[in-house]
């Protein structure tokens, strides 16, 4: 975190600080058990608007390092502090000290505020002439007010801590962007399950819609199967025993062998007995017969064998030769 130098050990007209007393003064100071020093623009006691009220930072702590100099660390300013500073509106830095220690034997000083400067030098109600010397980088003014034992320490504000404060500065735009980003991210991320929710929901319905087309495609087959082989069988071409098998055979083949199969039972002999009954049905019927799959298999093997150009003349073919083949599966 940014620190800022913002007093020394030393000798001053107001009077002197030896290293004993500012190391005191640093160990004082507390701010989530006493008095939280605010970062403000001039030394104001009482603000003539809102805006005077406002602080532009705040004071975490305070470290002496060995040569008794005190660094303030300020983990930021407002946007309004940086940019004044940046355009050279403000120019100095200076600490207000509340001199406990002249008032209460044994009570410590304590830092009461952190001041940037521009046009006006400290200027506290009640205090001597200013005295102008050299113990700071770019000199310094110091004032002190006796009546309320507070002492101003002021000092030109360099470019390095110019930098400092941008870099913080810098540092949180970074972090900003970072977080912005990451909302960002999240954001897509959200939409991107939103929409594979929305992808597999479809997809399923798509899924569901397909097996119900394909149900609903196969019962018409079906249903038209079994509307044609009824009539065949009801004009005595198609033994009842067979009936089943046919349907299931011709729902089972594509397009092109159906017509096929088609052809083949309906160019059958019609086949009855004298008194009107088929002579084969499911009592005479052989007890084995292949499956749809199968006998379109023996079908084909037929006519490969019998090198015949015609699917329904094998299938013709080989039911005259085995019948039995062809027959519906007996159920017990």
């Amino acid at each position: 975190m940014p620190e800022f130098f913002v007093f020394k050990a030393g000798k001053y007209p107001q009077g002197d600080w030896p290293k004993e007393r500012v190391k005191k003064f640093v160990d004082a100071y507390d701010p989530d058990k006493g008095y939280e020093a605010p970062v403000v623009i001039g030394h104001r006691y009482y603000a003539s608007n809102d805006e005077g009220q406002h602080a532009h930072g705040w004071v975490q702590s305070l470290r002496m390092d060995n040569n008794g100099k005190v660094y303030a660390t300020i983990p930021e300013f407002s946007a309004e502090a940086r940019h004044a500073i940046a355009d050279k509106k403000l120019r100095y830095i200076s600490v207000e000290i509340y001199e406990f220690d002249k008032t209460g034997e044994g009570d410590p000083p304590y830092l009461k505020a952190v001041a940037l400067l521009g046009r006006d030098t400290p200027a506290v109600k009640g205090t001597k002439i200013p005295a102008i010397f050299s113990i700071f980088s770019g000199g310094v003014v110091n004032t002190t007010d006796e009546e309320n034992n507070t002492s101003t320490f002021t000092r030109k504000v360099s470019e390095e801590e110019v930098q400092k404060l941008f870099a913080k500065e810098q540092e949180n735009k970074q972090e900003e962007a970072g977080m912005d980003k990451t909302a960002e991210l999240q954001a897509q991320l959200e939409k991107s399950k939103a929409q594979i929710a929305e992808l597999e929901k479809n997809a399923s319905a798509l899924a569901a819609f397909q097996k119900e087309n394909e149900e609903l495609k196969s019962a018409g087959k079906k249903q038209e199967a079994e509307a044609f082989f009824g009539k065949l069988r009801d004009e005595g071409k198609l033994p009842p025993a067979m009936f089943d098998k046919a349907v299931a055979l011709d729902v089972r083949l594509g397009e092109e062998d159906r017509k096929e199969v088609r052809a083949l039972f309906s160019g059958l002999e019609t086949k009855v007995n004298l008194s009107g009954k088929h002579f084969a049905d499911k009592n005479n019927a052989p007890a084995e017969a292949a499956s749809g799959s199968e006998l379109t298999a023996k079908i084909r093997a037929f006519q490969k064998e019998h090198k015949m150009s015609s699917f329904s003349d094998a299938a013709a073919a080989l039911f005259a030769q085995k019948p039995e083949l062809f027959k519906e599966e007996t159920h017990a």
